[in-house]
């Protein structure tokens, strides 16, 4: 209709919410190409204005094949290649006041027409009389009769033919008149039918039914296909209401009018309550199939203006003119969840979210700052070419899957993990999580052994402190050991060591050490780890990046680094974002470093306590941005995880799921907004979004995430660059490894050399 988001308002209450695009003029099925023509017939209602046509309820077309909305769309899938049948219904509103004159038949009683018993025909009135009618009728016809029976006697033929001509016509037209207005008076509607569509909105309305054919269609075929069409809407017809009345069919040049005609001077209009155009044009259920109809597959809802306005950019509406969906700023600062399958584009959503940080930070709005851990390397690679020029000397960069370049990482230096029991307690978690095999033996050995390391360390210079790696030796060199305790003052450690751990059979000893020795020995023979995890010194001061609201990437790039090398390193640096941003809690608030810490498959990174971190971390100003392929991954985690994740996000973002996953989150998006068929049909990056803004939770809405603009990827290649002065070269690297083997080989030689002295003292 010409007001066509008018419309679309009124329909939409009798409709599932559906998505709606704008057809390309190249597309629109009523343009004419080359050679084809067109033939079109018009419906309109021929009852009185206040008499519908059959309407449906939701509740009535539950059934499959109830619909009469099937018959049509089986009309409109006969037509042949190279033809089409296009219904369009025509309308305009015809306002508020429309149903004033009909008001009173709405409320009118139905009252029983009497008929007469049949009796044999008779000109005799009730009392045995003759009926006046009748005798006025024989008196114009005896008169009729007798004027042109003396005009023929007169000669004047002509006079009394035409006098017969028009007695027939007045007869024939007396007659339609007296059945239309006997038919209008004896016909009774239904007062509830009435009622139902003058208390509603109506439009003057016709359907307009169009075959458009090739070169070689003839008229016949457009009957056909036309017939076909009609028949179908003929459904709709009321048995005790209005029903269609059928124009004819005429050849046409589609026009691209979206009123309809005007009925003419002596035409009726044709009206349409709006549970009528519902029933007309509606989405068929989800048990009646067509090949005509594409399914959007999941129910589109439609966000708060709150989500119109300013903020992170995120993506657009679904429906409709696509509108910006942004996040404000106050949502921002909760934490966030994302579930998707993969590839499904909560990490897009992230990219969108860090991007907008990092603008806010360079043009001086923002000082928080950006943490982001990706296992799989491509939203860190993203970021890097979205990095404001501003902040290229503030940005660091661990990329675990760079050959030329390795970050120390080392877990046990002092200047970076300064808490030796936090330290010990993060390494031990990590471990539990990522070893199959554990148990509490296994837990002593190594938090004994990380504890004693790290005191060490805080006598050591930053380039001679001991790494993870060195567990090896401490465990099974009695020298090494020796010299390492030699350092440590705590007492509980010294008589671990002295008491337990001295005090085990060799048997016993070897069986308790053999599980942490492999752990540990994977780590040593792994390469990348050796270079990562075993330099001395750390090479990135993790902790003066967080607290001067610098901004760390972080790649653990787990399919290159190996699963339990990334896990450890990507666990650690979180549990040292949590150390720091704790070690805040004696400072006022206003002096507090606020963080936005960037997760992507949380699940990859156990022994982080995340819990503690969602519940307690916001006070110091710490917002968590985390993703998961499936909720079913949190439980191996902690069987606590999922719901303490849910109770402490202020934003949940669900993408496609399982659907075991959409079983338990539509209960957290909101049983009458959506259903778990709805969250398992989302197209790839389209989203539910729960959000709380302010004090309010805004209704849940759908929003389909934007694809990121092109970034600079010269600026990727400038921030890669500048990491040369906080990695350590693979050539440097190397050389480390050689001198080790040269020391290796000079201790092994050395030992051979004494073996030899022995065996020659002992010889005669």
């Amino acid at each position: 209709c010409r007001d066509g988001e008018v419309g679309r308002e009124l329909i939409r209450p009798h409709s599932p919410p559906a998505a709606t695009a704008q057809v390309a003029a190249e597309e629109d099925p009523l343009r004419l190409s080359e050679g084809e023509q067109a033939w079109s017939l018009t419906l309109t209602s021929n009852s009185p204005d206040y008499v519908p046509l059959r309407t449906f309820k939701d509740g009535d077309l539950l059934d499959p094949g109830s619909d009469p909305l099937i018959a049509l769309l089986g009309a409109l899938s006969a037509p042949k290649e190279g033809e089409r049948v296009v219904t369009r219904l025509l309308l305009r509103s015809l306002g508020p006041d429309w149903s004033q004159p009909y008001h009173e038949r709405a409320f009118q009683q139905p009252v029983p027409q009497p008929r007469p018993a049949a009796s044999p025909p008779s000109s005799q009135g009730a009392a045995g009389g003759p009926e006046p009618l009748a005798l006025a009728v024989l008196a114009v016809v005896g008169l009729v009769a007798f004027k042109g029976w003396d005009w023929v006697q007169d000669g004047e033929i002509l006079k009394a033919a035409l006098l017969g001509v028009g007695v027939l016509g007045a007869s024939i037209a007396g007659l339609w008149a007296w059945q239309r207005w006997k038919g209008g008076r004896d016909r009774v509607y239904d007062p509830a039918l009435v009622k139902e569509k003058v208390s509603r909105a109506a439009f003057a309305a016709e359907l307009q039914v169009i075959a458009i054919l090739p070169p070689s269609g003839t008229e016949e075929r457009a009957r056909d296909l036309l017939g076909r069409a009609v028949a179908a809407y003929h459904h709709y017809d009321h048995p005790v209401g209005a029903r269609f009345k059928d124009g004819r069919v005429k050849a046409v040049l589609p026009e691209p009018s979206i009123e309809p005609s005007p009925p003419g001077l002596f035409g009726k209009r044709s009206v349409l309550g709006v549970r009528e155009v519902a029933s007309l044009w509606h989405p068929p259920g989800a048990r009646d199939e067509s090949p005509l109809v594409g399914r959007s597959g999941a129910r589109v809802l439609h966000p708060d203006q709150r989500s119109a306005g300013s903020g992170a950019p995120v993506g657009e509406t679904v429906s409709g003119p696509a509108r910006t969906v942004h996040f404000p700023e106050d949502l921002l600062r909760r934490h966030h969840l994302y579930v998707a399958r993969t590839r499904m584009g909560k990490s897009t959503l992230m990219h969108h979210v860090v991007a907008h940080k990092l603008r806010e930070k360079a043009a001086g709005r923002d000082g928080d700052a950006i943490v982001v851990i990706d296992p799989h390397a491509d939203l860190v690679n993203g970021l890097l070419e979205e990095v404001p020029e501003d902040l290229v000397d503030r940005v660091r960069l661990i990329d675990l899957a760079d050959e030329s370049a390795f970050p120390g990482v080392n877990l046990l230096d002092t200047r970076v993990f300064s808490d030796r029991d936090r330290t010990a307690d993060s390494v031990v978690r990590v471990a539990r999580g990522l070893w199959e095999q554990w148990g509490p033996r296994m837990q002593s050995i190594l938090e004994q052994s990380v504890k004693t390391l790290h005191e060490a360390n805080t006598l050591l210079e930053p380039e001679d402190q001991y790494t993870i790696l060195d567990g090896l030796r401490l465990l099974s060199d009695e020298g090494f050991r020796a010299n390492v305790l030699a350092c440590v003052d705590d007492q509980y450690l010294l008589d671990w060591w002295a008491r337990d751990f001295g005090g085990w059979r060799r048997e016993y000893r070897a069986e308790a050490l053999a599980p942490v020795q492999t752990r540990l020995s994977y780590y040593a023979s792994s390469k990348r780890a050796r270079a990562i995890l075993g330099q001395s010194r750390s090479t990135i001061d993790l902790r003066r990046t967080i607290l001067d609201g610098g901004v760390l990437l972080v790649s653990t790039a787990q399919g290159t680094a190996g699963r339990d090398v990334a896990a450890l390193v990507g666990a650690s640096l979180l549990n040292l974002v949590d150390g720091v941003i704790r070690g805040q809690e004696g400072l006022p608030p206003e002096r507090r470093r606020g963080a936005l810490v960037v997760v992507d498959e949380m699940q990859s990174m156990p022994g982080v306590d995340y819990e503690s971190m969602l519940s307690e971390l916001g006070k110091y100003g710490a917002s968590f941005v985390l993703a998961t392929q499936s909720l079913a991954k949190l439980a191996d985690l902690s069987e606590t995880m999922q719901d303490t994740l849910l109770a402490n996000v202020g934003c949940l973002c669900v993408f496609q799921v399982a659907g075991s996953d959409a079983r338990h989150l539509v209960g957290e998006l909101g049983r009458e907004r959506v259903s778990d068929e709805d969250i398992t049909s989302l197209p790839v990056h389209h989203c539910y979004v729960r959000a709380t803004v302010g004090t309010e939770r805004i209704p849940v809405f759908s929003m389909r995430v934007a694809k990121p603009e092109p970034g600079d990827p010269a600026m990727a290649a400038r921030i890669r660059a500048a990491s040369a002065a906080y990695t350590t070269s693979a050539t440097e690297i190397a050389g480390r490894d050689a001198q080790a083997q040269e020391r290796i080989k000079a201790y092994r030689e050395g030992l051979e050399a004494l073996a030899r002295a022995a065996k020659g003292e002992d010889s005669p």
